[in-house]
């Protein structure tokens, strides 16, 4: 049940960033000594924006939903997280009867570039030479008319710059009894254009 929720997890958190061109797991652990079964979930989207966190919590109810697991989302009990306790989030898990909370929100985000170098291309059509003393030049060198209407393609690609705006995730699976740590698991994603737009 802990590798179902956890796989749900992943997959809900690249939801709660958008969509997105590339998305990895940096790193995942799992509480070897937990025994408990993962039914019903409190969810709870760390988010900046409110409609990031409400858009990411039912998704992910819905997710849960279609695995057997109920979700609950937060954003109905907590109308907002900025300035919510522990205590006031265990009370609504004890009032909602959920078993454990998921907890996911941005830790970090970075820049980075790729340059793709610049290059020219060219095509000459000048005369030809062959090795020791051989000259051949092409007909149109035999008349200045036919040499001026001669031209040299040249064709230049100019370097490009692309920027990948990558948002690094972090998503905590509790359990409800003793709020102890089940599972956790950090990634990284590409995120491009429009957050709201692409949840």
């Amino acid at each position: 049940m802990i590798k179902r929720v956890a796989r749900l997890a992943l997959i809900g958190v690249g939801i709660m960033i958008g969509a997105c061109s590339g998305t990895s797991v940096t790193g995942s652990w799992k509480n070897p000594d937990y025994t408990g079964q993962v039914n019903k979930v409190y969810i709870v989207g760390i988010a900046k924006q409110d409609t990031t966190r409400r858009i990411f919590e039912d998704q992910f109810s819905r997710l849960l939903a279609s695995y057997g697991v109920t979700g609950i989302a937060s954003y109905r009990d907590l109308p907002t997280t900025a300035e919510t306790g522990k205590d006031v989030i265990a009370a609504k898990v004890r009032e909602n009867g959920a078993d454990s909370v998921l907890l996911t929100r941005a830790v970090g985000k970075r820049t980075e570039q790729v340059v793709t170098p610049g290059r020219i291309s060219s095509y000459d059509y000048g005369p030809s030479y062959w090795g020791r003393g051989g000259y051949y030049p092409d007909p149109y060198y035999r008349s200045y008319g036919s040499y001026y209407a001669r031209s040299r393609d040249i064709v230049y690609e100019p370097a490009t710059v692309t920027q990948f705006h990558i948002v690094t995730i972090e998503a905590n699976l509790y359990s409800a009894a003793d709020q102890e740590l089940i599972w956790s698991a950090q990634l990284e994603t590409v995120v491009e254009g429009n957050l709201e737009k692409q949840i």
